[in-house]
């Protein structure tokens, strides 16, 4: 006879983990399915020669002042995560700075002036405000204040962190709430002992409430009969419950798991159009035989000529220096690397990657050296992960960040968490919410928690 339960969650990622983790703490009888045998998604970490390695983010934008740690104060854990701050730093022609205010001896007073009106701007705007700039595209509300080159560039690429989008297509009301909620912290920071600490936390939880959680088990089916979820299949066993909570892709769960007949057509191609964020990053990680750099987070900045830039991308050409974020976690965490080590990650924003992973390692290692020198001759080891190869890992589209926060997919238009199908409820990247990265993902949890949840 097949188990029933008041809730399943598909998907241990972190918006699945904040789901499951808040209906257990209901006393709600909850079970929690990933595939993989980890926890976290790309909020997960794992360990390679004494080396313990982040899958995806570094830094957690509010850390346990924003959703991450809303969540567990929410279900009356005492902040079980620790975080160690810290402020970015960037580094442009071999100098060290802070911007945005570095920018004043870079570009005429005027457009300098125009940046920190536009900051100001948004710091002040109240949230209900920003909502009527989710259709307005972010290159063009901030040339309203500059069009200084410089300046696009700087603001590109904070977008680039905080939504995964340019310029040309990022949602200037989500860029706002980002930017916004950020500096009213001032919060930034990592996880101490990586950010699985984070996925840990919420997965101890919810075996502390009595949640149920199965890995390993891969969901086939998410099982429909008269347009309500009845349960889910792993292998050739059937999980029943009339409420089902997706944080695996929502393509797959409309295109695969559930399938399209079950849909009205228009929902179907809605789900079909949807874009996800970026074209990806590559990140190499490089463990050190000895502590060679006290850089914690910097963003290094080769050129602010942003379309030259992505044209020789775009054609296959590497340019000479590159775009970088060079991350060195064991500087935040001494549980991070071995004593006297260190473990140095690299990112740059460089598409897929696909049959050019070892020339893209070449060349970030390149631009890498010019910042940490000697790099290469201390390295232990190299791991290089593309924009697809994460995709693989996880096995899902949009790993990175999710469904894209440009005009046409935030806001009012973002894919609702609720279904056409009674009972069926998508969480994390993929639906509702709003914010940077994995707040993104917890914040949709707490969306569907207090808007959607039909369990009292």
């Amino acid at each position: 006879m097949a188990k029933k339960y008041d809730a399943i969650v598909v998907g241990a990622g972190i918006g699945g983990l904040a789901t499951a983790l808040m209906l257990s703490h209901r006393g709600k009888k909850t079970l929690l399915l990933e595939k993989h045998r980890f926890l976290g998604g790309r909020l997960s970490s794992f360990d390679r020669r004494g080396f313990h390695v982040d899958l995806g983010v570094h830094l957690i934008s509010r850390s346990d002042k924003g959703p991450t740690g809303d969540v567990l104060r929410r279900v009356g854990i005492p902040d079980p995560v620790k975080y160690i701050k810290v402020r970015p730093r960037s580094s442009y022609q071999g100098q060290v700075r802070t911007f945005p205010h570095d920018l004043k001896d870079m570009v005429p007073e005027k457009d300098f002036t125009g940046l920190m009106n536009f900051l100001g701007e948004i710091r002040f705007m109240p949230d209900e405000k920003m909502k009527e700039y989710d259709d307005v595209v972010l290159e063009s509300y901030l040339s309203q204040y500059t069009q200084e080159p410089l300046v696009h560039a700087w603001v590109e690429s904070v977008s680039g962190i905080y939504t995964g989008c340019p310029l040309s297509t990022a949602s200037t009301a989500e860029f706002m709430r980002c930017l916004k909620w950020e500096a009213e912290t001032r919060a930034s920071g990592y996880p101490d002992g990586g950010c699985s600490a984070i996925s840990n936390a919420y997965g101890d939880g919810i075996r502390k409430f009595g949640g149920e959680i199965k890995l390993g088990a891969e969901v086939q089916k998410i099982d429909v009969e008269r347009g309500k979820v009845k349960g889910v299949m792993v292998g050739d066993k059937l999980y029943q419950s009339d409420i089902v909570v997706s944080n695996a892709d929502i393509k797959n769960t409309v295109l695969n798991l559930v399938g399209v007949d079950y849909f009205p057509s228009d929902y179907v191609d809605y789900v079909k159009g949807l874009q996800y964020s970026g074209a990806g990053a590559t990140v190499v990680r490089v463990a050190l035989n000895k502590k060679l750099t006290d850089i914690m987070m910097l963003g290094h900045i080769a050129t602010f000529d942003r379309e030259d830039y992505a044209k020789k991308l775009q054609s296959g050409i590497i340019p000479d220096e590159l775009n970088l974020m060079v991350v060195v976690p064991s500087n935040f965490s001494s549980k991070i690397a071995p004593e006297g080590k260190q473990l140095v990650c690299i990112v740059g924003g460089l598409g897929r990657g696909k049959g050019m992973k070892k020339e893209l390692t070449e060349a970030i290692l390149n631009t890498a050296e010019t910042i940490i020198p000697g790099l290469r001759q201390h390295a232990m080891w190299v791991n290089t992960m593309t924009a697809e190869d994460l995709d693989n890992m996880l096995g899902e589209d949009g790993a990175g960040i999710g469904i894209a926060q440009m005009v046409g997919q935030v806001g009012d238009k973002r894919p609702k968490i609720n279904t056409p199908i009674e009972g069926l409820y998508i969480v994390g990247g993929e639906a509702g919410g709003s914010g940077v990265g994995i707040e993104l993902c917890i914040n949709s949890a707490i969306e569907f928690m207090d808007k959607y949840c039909p369990i009292a």
